[in-house]
């Protein structure tokens, strides 16, 4: 008897060290896109993303903690996510550099006895970058770019947490609440350039990464065969600040550099489950307030002799919050397969851009599927595919009006509108007329689509 009881914990080891060996090693293939715009695992992906109320493993960390206490005693996944963009700009369709990552999670119940036994549960979820740990790309003001989609996914995701049940009764139901913290670092330094022996500015650079730490935080409750859910996820983006000191031909030209890039807003989630033996429906209500994000770019400070103080003027770039509507379900075809499915739409965040910026972003519609395989009762291998559509639109540029004995635009200061960027001459003909090198002028349209497709295996105790 014990000997047959050590042969199974052998066995469950052996497949759990399969499992994360295996995530250890496919760093090596590729890169990294994290879990905000791809999905976190393949069994709530393939739902359109609707786990806010039914998610039963680690990646509940990132849907909704509260969920982690549903998960069983000893849970285990990983896998991967391929994704492939087509995002159309007036140079052509871009693609998001990166086109993998994996993602790895794991729950566990504590080990306090007394009250606290099998009250609470552990948990640890990452979305690994496998090439670069983080790529940041900032863009001149008027450089066209998704901020939905460029350079805002790419970095390593951290989630350690736990899960408190409050009561678990049979006539009453179950109540827990959970709290995730996503962990990263933000970037603070200077650069002091001075002149070198050939003129040229030689440069010593002093970079120290900060932690930075923001809240998820849920509270979850089953009642019979039907499941709610509700999740917050506290802003997060990477800051990074960095003081320039340069002593150039006897001056000294100061720079102060700021930014915030890898947004992702405060998220409001509001989930309901209706499941039974053989099915499930599921509806999530999704709010993102991108309200609250100040600007993509990079604002700019300077001391400089004799001028003082000097602040450069950052074009207004606002944004509206969105809601997002998810619908997903699955059915059990038989004791081996389940297959899942999900519609989503999400409304624009940006408002028309008539003047300097080209920030680019439209409605979506998502579609997703995807096939659970039972190998196992123990072991589970989920698949899904998603394509998510970007319904294009067309942002007009705001010029001045024309001056009548000149021939060409007034030039203009407001960020609503485009200015002419030649001084005008009345008697030279090449500097009438309004001229740019704004690539949105004199209008810009976006859409395209977003291709991703994964795998996730899951072992449970």
């Amino acid at each position: 008897m014990i000997s047959a009881k050590i042969t199974k914990l052998l066995n469950l080891f052996n497949i759990i060290a399969f499992v994360v060996l295996v995530n250890l090693l496919l760093p090596h293939l590729a890169e990294a896109n994290p879990a905000d715009l791809f999905g976190t695992g393949s069994k709530s992906a393939a739902m359109a993303d609707t786990g806010v109320a039914s998610a039963d493993q680690a990646d509940a960390l990132f849907l909704n903690p509260a969920r982690l206490a549903f998960t069983p005693k000893l849970s285990i996944m990983g896998g991967l996510v391929f994704q492939q963009a087509a995002l159309q700009t007036p140079a052509g369709n871009r693609s998001i550099k990166d086109s993998w990552y994996s993602h790895f999670g794991i729950s566990f119940p504590s080990p306090f006895k007394g009250f606290l036994q099998d009250k609470i549960q552990f948990g640890f979820f990452a979305v690994a970058p496998l090439a670069e740990m983080t790529r940041i790309e900032m863009r001149l003001p008027s450089d066209p770019a998704y901020p939905y989609f460029e350079n805002r996914s790419q970095r390593l995701v951290l989630i350690p947490g736990f899960s408190y049940i409050l009561f678990d009764s049979p006539t009453a139901g179950k109540l827990s609440f959970g709290f995730g913290v996503n962990y990263f670092a933000a970037l603070e330094g200077a650069i002091i350039g001075r002149e070198g022996a050939t003129r040229s500015v030689e440069a010593r650079v002093f970079e120290e990464i900060q932690g930075k730490a923001t809240v998820n935080g849920g509270i979850a409750y089953n009642y019979k065969s039907l499941h709610f859910g509700f999740s917050y996820r506290q802003a997060f983006g990477l800051d990074f600040h960095n003081v320039s000191f340069n002593h150039i031909a006897g001056t000294d030209i100061n720079l102060d550099l700021k930014g915030t890039a890898l947004y992702s807003p405060h998220t409001l989630s509001w989930g309901v489950v209706w499941k039974q033996p053989r099915y499930s429906i599921q509806f999530n209500l999704i709010e993102y307030l991108w309200s609250f994000y100040s600007t993509p770019l990079v604002s700019m400070r300077s001391q400089l002799p004799l001028v003082g103080s000097l602040v450069g003027q950052l074009p207004e770039t606002k944004f509206n919050n969105t809601m997002a509507f998810l619908l997903g379900g699955s059915y059990k075809l038989n004791s081996k397969f389940i297959l899942r499915g999900g519609v989503g739409f999400e409304n624009k965040m940006l408002p028309e851009q008539t003047g300097k910026t080209n920030l680019l972003d439209t409605h979506k519609f998502k579609l997703t599927m995807g096939l659970t395989w039972k190998l196992s009762t123990r072991l589970f291998l989920h698949g899904h595919l998603r394509y998510i559509h970007l319904f294009g639109s067309t942002h007009h540029k705001n010029i001045m009006t024309t001056d009548a004995d000149c021939g060409t635009s007034i030039p203009a200061s407001s960020s609503t509108v485009l200015s002419d960027e030649v001084h005008c001459v009345p008697d030279d003909e090449s500097t009438w007329g309004f001229q740019t090198t704004n690539p949105g002028y004199p209008s810009i349209s976006s859409g395209g689509g977003v291709f991703a497709a994964g795998i996730t295996l899951e072992v449970r105790q």
